[in-house]
């Protein structure tokens, strides 16, 4: 499992899916119902200038009477974010990350010492969380940042033309399903994340590489290799959540009210993936 946070797949041959070929991001549209709906799919963090509308995108916001992203981006402030944050990253019974860990305690001092990062600065937290901040650090360390990505870029251009917003989930629920992870999973999320610090960006780099060209079946291999192993963490990460929003989507879908709706690239792929299970609900699906 390689890069965790997938907070990021050849999709499956399916009635209703068709699948051009494509040298970028996928963006499906998706028909049938009483609106139309695209869906994109994202990449969180990205390099300076690591992401550009491209022209098919950039006349779905000018289409979509809404933008709907995991989170709704004006639903909460930062002050509100970092309540929320640290309400599910700090242990409810005042714990500390090494009582925490138990007997993965010493595995987890040494893998620090091996990657040079200070985990005292991270003592107050779960193991989930502080496994996700090494990753990010390290990822950040190397240019990649959320500002730039793919959600920033997209909210940028909807603000500008005065698109309403929406989520599929609120930050709470979000980290809740991280939270709420066995503690076993918990420990392993950091370890793994010391043990892949030095090595993230090209860990992450086929992942990018398949996005940027739309290939689903390299999205396909990322998500296989991501999750080898840990078919819990993949149930809560990704396909659950593919089943609850596939739900919403459908209501959305015959709502009335054309939208744009923008997730992680890895809950479009496979047969599980959101194409898919709205292409099994009736709907007509393809790719643009």
């Amino acid at each position: 499992m390689r890069d965790l946070r997938g907070l990021l797949l050849a999709l499956a041959a399916a009635a209703g899916i068709v699948t051009p070929a494509a040298a970028e991001p996928a963006l499906w549209e998706v028909t049938g119902g009483e609106s139309t709906m695209w869906i994109f799919g994202s990449v969180h963090l990205l390099p300076e200038g690591g992401f550009a509308l491209g022209d098919s995108l950039g006349d779905a916001i000018g289409a979509a009477e809404r933008v709907c992203l995991e989170i709704d981006p004006d639903a909460q402030d930062e002050a509100q974010t970092a309540s929320v944050t640290l309400a599910r990253a700090v242990d409810p019974q005042g714990r500390d990350l090494f009582a925490l860990l138990g007997s993965d305690a010493d595995a987890v001092r040494e893998a620090a010492g091996r990657a040079q990062v200070p985990l005292e600065a991270l003592a107050m937290f779960e193991p989930w969380f502080a496994g996700l901040s090494v990753s990010l650090m390290a990822i950040q360390a190397r240019g990649y940042d959320a500002q730039h990505g793919v959600e920033q870029v997209i909210q940028a251009e909807a603000r500008k033309a005065g698109k309403k917003t929406c989520g599929l989930e609120t930050l709470d629920g979000q980290l809740g399903m991280l939270d709420g992870l066995p503690p076993r999973l918990q420990n392993e999320i950091l370890l793994q994340a010391l043990e892949e610090a030095d090595d993230i960006e090209a860990l992450i780099e086929p992942m990018l590489d398949a996005w940027r060209r739309g290939d689903e079946a390299g999205l396909e291999r990322s998500l296989q290799d991501d999750f080898e192993g840990y078919p819990e963490l993949a149930e809560a990460l990704i396909y659950r959540r593919n089943s609850r929003w596939a739900e919403q989507l459908s209501r959305m879908l015959e709502g009335g009210e054309d939208v744009l709706v923008v997730v992680g690239a890895m809950h479009l792929v496979g047969d599980r993936g959101l194409p898919t299970l709205l292409a099994k609900r009736g709907y007509t699906v393809e790719r643009r």
